[in-house]
C-alpha cells in the first residue's frame, strides 16, 4: 500500500523530473557506468592485478592490446607482469604506432604491430579529429555534440585475430584487450574460432558512445560471448556479474567490461 502511495505521488510527475534526472546520474555512476576511461581510474589497473594472480603460473602469458593507441594499457601489463609475458601490440594509425614505439622502446620482447582488427581482411579509413586521438575510428562518429568533428582520414590496414594467430602459430590467448571505438563487435566476428573453442582465457573489451555510431548493442554482445563467457562489468575494486541479458544494460556510457572463459573459470 505504502509502495503504491509512492509511486502515485512522486513517480512520472513533471515537478520531480530534474531530481530523477541527477538521481539517475548518480546511479549510473555509482555501478561505475561511464567510467571507462583511463587505465589508473576505470577499474582496469585492479583488473589486470586479478588477471595477473589468476593466471596459470607455469605458463608465459600471452596478451593481445588491441587500439594500444600510445601504450598506457601495455605499460600497465609490463608493470604488473614485469618480464613474464608475451605482449603483442596492435595500431593502425602510423602516426599514433610512431607514438606507440617510442613509448615502449625499452621494451625490447614487446611485438608491434601497424595494423588493426576487423571481421575480416581489409583496407579501412579511420577518422579522427587529430593526430595520436584517443577518439580514432573506422566510423566517421557524429560528435557535433561535443563540439568535435572527426576531420583527418587515414588509410589502415585491417586483419582477422583468427588469421593472424593461425600464421603465428598462436593457438591460446590469455588476455585480449579492446579498445578500437566502436569497431569491437566485427572483431569478435574474426575471431569467431578462438572464441567458440574458449582459447582466449580473458577478453576486456569497451561498450559506450562508439557503439551509436557502429550501430551495435550489448544484446550483440552478450548473445555473442554468452555461451563461452561469464561477462563482468569492471568496478573500480572488482567485478559486478551479469548473468542474464536486460534492456537496462543499454547505456551509452563508456563502460569496461570483462568476458572470463567458462571453461577457465572450471579449471
Amino acid at each position: 500500500m505504502f509502495k503504491k502511495i509512492i509511486i502515485k505521488t512522486f513517480f512520472g510527475k513533471k515537478i520531480f523530473q530534474r531530481f530523477f534526472e541527477w538521481l539517475h546520474i548518480i546511479s549510473l555512476s555509482g555501478m561505475n557506468i561511464g567510467g571507462g576511461s583511463g587505465v589508473e581510474n576505470s577499474g582496469e589497473k585492479e583488473v589486470i592485478k586479478y588477471i595477473a594472480q589468476h593466471i596459470k603460473r607455469d605458463t608465459m602469458p600471452i596478451v593481445f592490446d588491441v587500439g594500444a593507441n600510445k601504450g598506457d594499457y601495455s605499460l600497465e601489463i609490463l608493470s604488473t607482469f614485469k618480464d613474464k609475458v608475451k605482449l603483442y601490440c596492435f595500431e593502425p594509425s602510423k602516426e599514433t604506432f610512431n607514438l606507440l614505439i617510442s613509448n615502449l622502446k625499452e621494451y625490447k620482447d614487446v611485438k608491434m604491430y601497424n595494423f588493426g582488427f576487423d571481421q575480416s581482411n581489409r583496407i579501412s579509413a579511420l577518422y579522427s579529429d587529430r593526430k595520436g586521438s584517443g577518439l580514432a575510428s573506422v566510423f566517421n562518429r557524429k560528435l557535433d555534440h561535443f563540439n568535435t568533428q572527426l576531420k583527418n582520414k587515414e588509410k589502415i590496414e585491417l586483419k582477422r585475430i583468427d588469421d593472424f594467430c593461425r600464421d603465428n602459430a598462436i593457438n591460446h590467448i590469455d588476455l585480449l584487450k579492446l579498445d578500437v571505438e566502436g569497431n569491437e563487435l566485427n572483431i569478435f566476428k574474426g575471431a569467431e574460432k578462438l572464441i567458440n573453442s574458449s582459447s582466449i582465457d580473458f577478453i576486456q573489451f569497451e561498450f559506450g558512445e562508439c557503439n551509436i555510431d557502429s550501430r551495435t548493442f550489448f544484446q550483440d554482445f552478450f548473445y555473442l560471448l554468452n555461451p563461452y563467457y561469464k561477462i563482468y562489468r569492471i568496478l573500480k575494486d572488482g567485478l559486478m556479474p551479469i548473468d542474464i541479458y536486460e534492456t537496462t544494460l543499454e547505456s551509452f556510457l563508456t563502460t569496461n567490461f570483462l568476458a572470463i572463459s567458462r571453461k577457465y573459470e572450471k579449471n
